[in-house]
């Protein structure tokens, strides 16, 4: 029998921490742009799913009516064949973590959010 879809979703302790900072300085304080923008941001960059930790995240948002209205982010997932079709959510919520982590590793490293963009483009 399938797993069920995650309906709560969120981050782990420390990438809570750097997405507080992220939305602060790049996103006017909204952390959930911040949350979609590091979604697209692990996909673009290639980032294996598998790398996401498997336990220890603190629910942060209702999947579905918050995170996602409609079936965009559903969709694209599938469409690109990330994770398991029948668990996207469960598929964002890693990729949000490892998207949160490399940005914020990078800004650490003195990149700036342009440089991280450029390359992410690059990488498509």
């Amino acid at each position: 029998m399938a797993q069920e879809d995650k309906q709560q979703i969120g981050l782990t302790p420390d990438a809570n921490e750097a997405i507080t900072k992220i939305a602060t300085d790049y996103f006017g304080g909204s952390q959930q742009d911040a949350y979609r923008f590091a979604i697209s941001y692990a996909i673009g960059a290639n980032l294996d799913i598998a790398d996401a930790p498997q336990s220890g995240y603190v629910t942060k948002y209702n999947a579905l009516g918050t995170l996602e209205i409609g079936s965009s982010l559903r969709d694209l997932l599938e469409l690109l064949e990330v994770g398991d079709p029948s668990r996207p959510f469960a598929a964002a919520e890693k990729l949000a973590e490892l998207g949160v982590r490399d940005i914020a590793r990078r800004l650490d490293g003195n990149e700036t959010m342009a440089d991280i963009l450029s390359s992410t483009a690059e990488i498509m």
